[in-house]
Order: structure tokens, then sequence, then C-alpha cells
């Protein structure tokens, strides 16, 4: 363990207090899951199990929600985004996800939506832009 004072500390001993209700939450959160999940398997059992005709349509119904779902959140997040356009001293790889950036009701040459892109691409690719995509912004000179 580091010295939780001077230069070499990431947080402040305050923050501590913080860290703690955040894992407190966590555990809240994952424990009202656990007991919903708990409750709909049960609800499950008794309702949807009996007959094949009522599993096949819980099938139809759910992919049906979901896919509804995952083509209106890009249609609702109407925002189209501008390209980075000076990528000159970017890798490979993150010139590999500004060409995969989905450009759903947008400009395509452009612009992007945020949200169509992380939805419409490949897991891997969706999960690189997420957290290894780099955007230029007000304070940033690229």
């Amino acid at each position: 363990f580091n010295s939780l004072t001077g230069e070499a500390s990431n947080f402040s001993i305050w923050e501590l207090l913080l860290f703690v209700v955040i894992g407190c939450l966590g555990g809240l959160i994952g424990a009202v899951f656990n007991a919903a999940n708990e409750h709909l398997t049960i609800w499950r059992m008794k309702r949807i199990n009996h007959s094949r005709y009522r599993r096949f349509l819980e099938v139809v119904v759910t992919s049906i929600i979901i896919s509804t779902i995952s083509f209106l959140m890009p249609l609702l997040w109407n925002r189209c985004t501008p390209r980075p356009n000076d990528m000159q001293d970017w890798s490979n790889q993150e010139r590999d996800l500004v060409h995969a950036l989905v450009a759903f009701r947008c400009d395509e040459e452009t612009e992007y939506n945020e949200v169509a892109s992380l939805i419409f691409t490949e897991a891997d690719t969706a999960i690189k832009q997420l957290f290894h995509f780099r955007e230029a912004g007000k304070d940033d000179s690229s």
C-alpha cells in the first residue's frame, strides 16, 4: 500500500468515506437485483414453463421488445457528433475505431451518432470505442 498523505496519493482521506458509501450502494443494488431475479424466476416457473407455446411466446415478445428498444434508442438520441479530423498522431487502432463509427441519421462523411455506434457495432468494437476512443474537446488541441 502507498502512503495516504503526500504527493504519491491519488485520493484524499475524506474520499475513503465516499468509496465505502459507493461500495455499500453497489451491494444493496446487487441484493435487490438478486431478489428481483428470484421473484421473476418463480413467476416464470408458475406461469410460463407449463406450456411450449408460452415459452415460445416469451422468446418472441422479449426479442421484439429488445429489438424495438435497440432501434429506438439511436432515434431518440438524435445527436450527431462531428467525426475527428486531425488524426495524424493517432494509432491505427484509434483510426479503425473512427472508421467503425455509425452515422445513423447523420451526415455519413462528417458526423456520427454516439448511441448507434455503441449498439450497431460488434461488441468488442463498442467496448473499445467506449473506453479507448479519444475525442477532441474544447480544451484539446487535436
